[in-house]
């Protein structure tokens, strides 16, 4: 009689398959999170951008420059701060 020799298990097709796709979609996903930060520092950019014009514009004029909450939030997180002195 014929004796077939035993079909290969395809664990490990299906292992290797599945890591793949999990691969694919971490990709996918930390992609998207990215453009998505970009985007959000590119507005804050601009909006840090327009609050110290008008800024400049209120000091320009003389008057007493009122930041609103935003800015303030914007110019304390965007604005350079000065390096700790070495101890």
């Amino acid at each position: 009689m014929n004796q077939q020799d035993p079909e290969p298990s395809n664990a490990f097709r299906y292992f290797v398959v599945g890591v793949l796709c999990v691969a694919v979609v971490l990709a996918v996903y930390f992609v998207r999170l990215n453009a998505r930060v970009d985007r959000e520092r590119d507005d804050a950019a601009e909006r840090l951008t327009l609050c110290r014009q008008v800024d400049s514009a209120a000091l320009a004029a003389g008057g007493k420059v009122d930041r609103s909450a935003l800015c303030q939030r914007l110019i304390e997180r965007y604005s350079p701060k000065p390096a700790d002195p070495p101890r």
